[in-house]
């Protein structure tokens, strides 16, 4: 089976096509990464996970 390679918008992830996979912050882990600052990782996970529940729900 031969497959030609999408280009233009067909390129582009779908939702239907997309898997968002969190992993489990733990305090040690988010005190441990000096390239951020604690609250901007919070905020960021936080902020990511409600887009997440918020695109699903809009697509049922």
């Amino acid at each position: 089976m031969t497959r030609t390679p999408k280009v233009g918008l067909d390129a582009l992830l779908t939702p239907e096509e997309s898997v968002l996979v969190l992993i489990d912050h733990q305090p040690f882990q988010v005190a441990n990464l000096h390239s951020h600052e604690p609250t901007m990782i919070i905020n960021n996970t936080v902020g990511l996970a409600k887009f997440a529940k918020c695109s699903t729900c809009r697509r049922s």
